[in-house]
């Protein structure tokens, strides 16, 4: 977790120099797009947190249903959570009754504390691997970096770790919708919830799946990310929600999933031929097409190469 967070720093660093403007904390207006009859996302910036954007830059997403909200994801800061909850008031009198967090970057679930301002009977979910590096100080190693990324933005923000455990196949219900649970290992973290609303087929995939730009993979996993994202189309879903950037049919996953398998497979073959990481990337990037437009793409890429050179040289033995 802190080597992700010094990479993220020596990224974007250059956004805070200079700047000693008080901190503006105020709290955003967020609107949410209607999916379904009863399903919204709020569809955060696709960028890296910034003082414009005050850190948020997820997707949060919100199921109405016959006994309450169910609410995944509330984004990065508790004014974030605030705002987030404010919409929901504006599209349903109901209270949210169940907060998913889908992984332990703060960008997700640093919201917990501004929605549970207003609706404090909600109950917080999360992976067992999510609570326990969330009670190892993730948190707080979070708001401190977006702080640093957004001038000050997330001020006051306090990490509410959530309080229910969450396993693969688990079903909750809330009167009469049903969330299937998906975890497969390790992917985009080892504590990934992928989120199946099973009667209305839709399917949240948290950051296992991004779409218009790069994921960092720090702690990640290539075959295991490709894995949950075969079993999220495995469900039949209509529509799939990534965690950052557009909805969408199954397109949405099999792009993400082609741009893994390709550097997966690319990195195996050179090292199978016992070329090193750092003279694959000329390769590699001659075989990405369109995914070289994809935000991130020159930060990411290199580093790509190498973490997944790592991961299929543990393979091979």
């Amino acid at each position: 977790m802190i080597r992700t967070i010094f990479i993220l720093i020596s990224i974007v660093g250059l956004l805070t120099v200079g700047c000693s403007t008080a901190p503006d904390t105020s709290t955003p207006k967020y609107d949410s797009t209607r999916l379904t009859e009863s399903i919204y996302v709020i569809f955060g910036p696709n960028q890296l947190p910034s003082p414009v954007n005050k850190g948020f830059m997820n997707n949060p997403g919100f199921v109405i249903t016959t006994d309450g909200v169910v609410l995944i994801d509330p984004g990065s800061s508790s004014a974030t959570g605030d705002s987030v909850a404010n919409e929901i008031k504006k599209q349903t009198d109901k209270p949210v009754v169940a907060i998913i967090n889908s992984h332990v970057h703060g960008d997700h679930w640093l919201g917990n504390g501004g929605v549970l301002k207003h609706f404090p009977d909600a109950v917080i979910y999360a992976h067992q691997e999510m609570i326990n590096r969330s009670k190892a100080g993730a948190g707080e190693d979070w708001i401190k970096l977006m702080n640093d990324l957004t001038n000050g933005a997330i001020a006051g923000t306090k990490p509410v770790i959530p309080n229910h455990a969450l396993k693969d196949g688990e079903v909750i219900t809330v009167g009469s919708t049903r969330f299937r649970i998906h975890h497969t290992g390790q992917a985009h973290t080892d504590g990934d919830l992928m989120v199946e609303v099973v009667d209305q087929k839709v399917f949240f995939l948290g950051d296992v799946v991004l779409h218009g730009r790069l994921a960092r993979m720090d702690d990640g996993n290539f075959k295991g990310n490709i894995a949950a994202i075969d079993r999220a189309l495995k469900s039949g879903a209509r529509i799939y929600v990534p965690g950052h950037g557009p909805s969408g049919d199954k397109s949405i996953p099999l792009a993400y999933r082609g741009y893994l398998e390709t550097v997966y497979n690319t990195v195996s073959s050179l090292y199978d031929q016992d070329i090193s990481d750092y003279e694959m990337k000329p390769v590699v990037d001659s075989k990405m097409g369109p995914y070289r437009q994809w935000g991130l793409y020159n930060d990411e890429l290199g580093r790509h190469i190498s973490l997944c050179y790592l991961q299929v040289e543990q393979d091979a033995f």
